[in-house]
């Protein structure tokens, strides 16, 4: 839905990347990618990218398995707990995202714009995408959370 918003030839946020880094900790890996590609597929029926979203979507959940596979999240998982600001502390939550987004963006830019590299246009759109992208993640967080009443 952003990719048709025109707020500048630099703004290109990935929202929906949310769904994946949101993903509930016990669920196997092999669902996880799963669920990774079927994402990214369907984000690039809509966007029109031959196979970018899926391949990107996939690099980010095998980076999500390898970052939370560092941190201790026991007693999440044994209580089949979302990965969200609620249940992992903010800063956590924060620090990890922000890793998977800026990744995320940073993939997918340089995966579009392979032939015609050009490094300070691919910095900007990154770094400008990724820190919309995760303004409106959080934004996403706490309304969420003030809607469940917690």
């Amino acid at each position: 839905m952003l990719n048709h918003l025109d707020f500048s030839t630099y703004l290109l946020p990935q929202v929906f990347i949310i769904l994946l880094i949101s993903l509930p900790l016990h669920v196997s890996k092999i669902n996880q990618i799963l669920i990774a590609f079927g994402l990214g597929l369907l984000a690039d029926l809509f966007a029109s990218t031959p196979g970018f979203h899926a391949s990107a979507c996939l690099w980010l959940i095998l980076l999500r398995m390898w970052i939370l596979g560092r941190i201790d999240l026991k007693e999440q998982q044994a209580n089949h707990l979302q990965f969200n600001i609620k249940n992992i502390s903010a800063g956590t939550f924060f620090y990890v995202t922000s890793i998977l987004v800026l990744f995320y963006h940073l993939y997918l830019f340089s995966l579009g714009s392979i032939g015609a590299i050009d490094g300070y246009r691919l910095i900007i759109t990154t770094m400008l995408s990724s820190a919309l992208a995760l303004l409106i993640i959080v934004l996403i967080q706490y309304i969420t959370l003030r809607k469940l009443g917690e």
